[in-house]
């Protein structure tokens, strides 16, 4: 590849292109690139976009004081996050190293600016989780010259009440099970710790409430762990659904699909899920406050297929599919639900359905949203929001196709079939074709591209945490977004369980089943 077209394909990913010259020219790129270019602005008859041109600002995290992290439930997701702090197991720093130096994720995170907090306390109702959190230590060159030395203390605390009552503690990180979210935020919002709590919100719509209320009357930073929120594909669908593109939006399409046994959540025998039994795990802790049963082994690690624990394939995949279109359209809570499914291959574990369809009527915004999602087909589907102009097919990048009745861009020669706007998020593109522009639609959740960079979601989402603690704006996720997707989720499990229509009363803030 020349440098012309090594650094052209890098430059897609502030670049949008229309279809009709953005595909097809895989062997003559730059001379493609030169007869068929035209002004996207001009074409689409919109401004100039500002989501592309997004910087990031400096941290000044450094030139302020440390901030304390206790986390409360380290399994997978919890180390993950406290690897995009800079900080690991030893175990993992090894596995990671290649001639000494740091690879794959840990060496990204290790590039990036060092966030200034000392990771202080840990919880887990698995010993050998919380042992192994107290083992953690600092990876970035910053933090073990200002913060945790090599081989410093991380206190394990025998349950998150004593933690959140340490005042070693400023903020907590809640990856626990679902059913225990909202007890434990509340709990750490009462003693003025700030929270960073992982999707879903909570549990129930009850909870739902009670928690934003309690976030409301404090004065902590609260932000959901959504991390898509800082993905640039979303933040460009919003400015072009703000300045008409897609005309009058009347459907919105949302699926997942999965196909293994991991996929499924039936985690009891992956990890080091092998070594829990009930004289490591604190059973009674776990449970909380859902109803008693006996301690069982697949009901501890695969606790997402009970939905005395878990929140079924809404709360764990569609939240995610939610909260990205929510970003674009500002859609709220829906009037009425419905949903319809069941359990019809893992059948011995739990009682979560296999295959879930859910409708999510809008009426006051004309619209009607639909979920799709099966664990026994793995096959990729994107979500789409349907409009009268225009429709875009959306994740990490954007695919806009023109609408065969447009008004709008009627004038615009294109074969339907031919994306006519085209944004993929990478500096690491090495063709340019339909597949390749499919092949950046999968996730949404990863890394973004801002100031010419690639960068993890997660850690700008944990960032903008910190920085909102420090005094520097503001969560893009907070209690109201999160209220938002916690009473929208719970809506069609409610819907799934009576087999009948939920309606949602705004004013009272009431559930009305059959309604």
């Amino acid at each position: 590849m020349n440098v012309l077209r090594r650094d052209f394909l890098k430059g897609l990913a502030t670049i949008p292109f229309l279809g009709y010259f953005a595909f097809g020219f895989k062997n003559n790129i730059t001379k493609g690139i030169s007869e068929k270019s035209k002004d996207y602005q001009k074409v689409l008859g919109i401004g100039e976009l500002e989501a592309p041109r997004q910087k990031l600002s400096p941290s000044t995290a450094h030139d302020e004081k440390r901030i304390r992290i206790g986390v409360v439930g380290n399994g997978w997701r919890g180390e993950r996050l406290l690897n995009t702090l800079g900080f690991a197991h030893p175990e993992a720093l090894e596995e990671s190293r290649v001639e000494g130096q740091l690879t794959g994720r840990l060496k990204n995170y290790e590039g990036y600016d060092d966030l200034n907090v000392d990771f202080v306390g840990v919880c887990d109702t698995f010993e050998v989780h919380a042992k192994r959190g107290g083992e953690f230590i600092p990876f970035k060159q910053e933090g073990i010259e200002k913060g945790n030395k090599k081989g410093s203390p991380i206190k394990v605390f025998p349950t998150y009440r004593e933690m959140i009552a340490s005042k070693d503690i400023d903020a907590v990180i809640i990856a626990t099970p679902d059913h225990t979210h909202a007890s434990i935020a509340i709990a750490a919002a009462n003693a003025g710790k700030h929270v960073y709590l992982e999707k879903p919100m909570t549990h129930t719509i009850e909870e739902a409430i009670e928690l934003r209320d309690t976030i409301k009357q404090s004065d902590i930073v609260f932000q959901l762990g959504h991390q898509n929120r800082q993905q640039m594909s979303f933040k460009i669908a919003r400015e072009l659904y703000e300045k008409g593109v897609l005309g009058t939006v009347t459907m919105v399409q949302t699926f997942t699909n999965r196909n293994t046994v991991f996929g499924a959540w039936i985690r009891d025998k992956a990890f080091d899920h092998h070594l829990g039994n009930k004289n490591n795990i604190n059973w009674k802790e776990f449970l909380g406050k859902a109803p008693w049963h006996e301690f069982e082994h697949k009901r501890y690690f695969s606790w997402q297929r009970y939905s005395d624990y878990g929140t079924s394939v809404t709360g764990n995949d569609f939240t995610h599919r939610y909260d990205c279109v929510n970003q674009v359209l500002g859609l709220g809570i829906p009037e009425t639900v419905v949903a319809l499914g069941g359990q019809y291959y893992y059948k011995g574990y739990g009682d979560m359905p296999d295959v879930l369809s859910a409708i999510f009527s809008y009426p006051e915004k004309g619209l009607t949203m639909t979920y799709d999602g099966t664990l026994k087909n793995e096959v990729y589907r994107e979500s789409r929001i349907l409009g009268s102009e225009a429709t875009i097919d959306i994740d990490g990048a954007i695919l806009m196709y023109k609408d065969k009745q447009s008004e709008k861009f009627k004038d615009i020669k294109i074969d339907p079939s031919d994306p006519m706007y085209y944004y993929a998020p990478s500096t690491d593109i090495d063709a340019i074709s339909t597949a390749t522009s499919r092949a950046f639609m999968k996730g949404g959740f990863g890394p973004t591209f801002i100031d010419g960079k690639v960068i993890d979601g997660t850690y700008l989402h944990l960032r903008e945490w910190l920085d909102a603690i420090r005094g520097h704006g503001h969560p893009s996720c907070d209690i109201d977004q999160g209220f938002e997707e916690a009473v929208t989720f719970n809506l069609a499990n409610l819907a799934y369980v009576h087999k009948k229509p939920v309606r949602w009363d705004k004013s009272n803030e009431k559930v009305i089943i059959g309604g």
